[in-house]
């Protein structure tokens, strides 16, 4: 499984431009994103063709599928599994 290029997340645009202005979040590659010096967020391809986001918090990691292009539903979900794990590391 391999990680997701940068040109199957342009849908994500808005999402991943609200992350970047979070304190302490630094984009190392596209679709890469720091918290601080920690791993934070980044994509997989997975086999059917779709796309993972992986997201870490204090537990771990959290996978989340994430279809091209990304519904609202699930553009909502992404964003609140975003701020819930970044809250968690935050403290």
């Amino acid at each position: 499984m391999g990680r997701c290029p940068s040109e199957l997340l342009d849908d994500l645009a808005s999402v991943l431009g609200e992350v970047l202005t979070w304190p302490g979040i630094v984009e190392k590659s596209p679709g890469v994103l720091y918290h601080r010096r920690q791993p934070f967020l980044h994509f997989h391809l997975i086999e059917c063709g779709g796309r993972r986001a992986d997201v870490r918090g204090r537990g771990g990691w959290t996978s989340l599928d994430v279809p091209r292009p990304i519904s609202a539903t699930k553009h909502l979900a992404l964003r609140r599994l975003l701020l819930a794990r970044y809250r968690e590391c935050a403290r």
